[in-house]
């Protein structure tokens, strides 16, 4: 009997591969970042898993400066909100860059509903005369995700700070 238990608990050869990991939402202020006209990211501080939001200015009319708040459950086209968790930590980051990622996205986890609030500061031409750059800000507020096999998990809040975006990479 007891011979028949240990093989009973070893691992099957074919036996189901664990399921892909659940968001932690544990994101460091220090992997905050932006680019183009308007794409935001937060990640975790292993690089392992990146929130990322990805708003189109001229399809969601969005001034100059000022803030915007949007209803995930209704997102309107040219509006992006998500989650990636990365097999391992890519050498070079995935986001605003044009170099590929050298490692495999697990999974990506997307909003179905939730608040976020999209702030975009007025440029300072003082400081960069001609640029397009610009600061802009996101707030999101109990935004469920779901992963292709339908789980979910919830972001209770989290905030990307005025972070520099209206460049592109290249």
């Amino acid at each position: 009997m007891a011979l028949a238990m240990t093989l009973s608990s070893c691992q099957q050869p074919d036996a189901p591969r664990s399921p892909i990991p659940t968001p932690t939402f544990n994101y460091a202020k220090e992997k905050e970042g932006g680019c183009a006209n308007l794409y935001l990211y937060k990640g975790t501080a292993d690089d392992l898993e990146v929130l990322w939001i990805s708003a189109d200015k001229e399809k969601l009319k969005l001034a100059a400066a000022g803030s915007r708040a949007f209803d995930l459950g209704a997102a309107p086209d040219g509006l992006q909100v998500a989650v990636d968790l990365w097999e391992k930590a890519p050498r070079f980051s995935a986001y605003c860059n044009d170099i590929s990622p050298d490692t495999k996205r697990l999974a990506t986890w997307k909003a179905k509903k939730g608040k976020l609030v999209i702030t975009i500061w007025k440029s300072d031409e003082r400081t960069e005369p001609g640029s397009k750059r610009y600061k802009a800000s996101a707030r999101l507020e109990g935004v469920v995700f779901e992963d292709s096999a339908g789980n979910q998990a919830t972001l209770q809040e989290e905030t990307i700070s005025e972070v520099l975006v209206g460049w592109f990479a290249g």
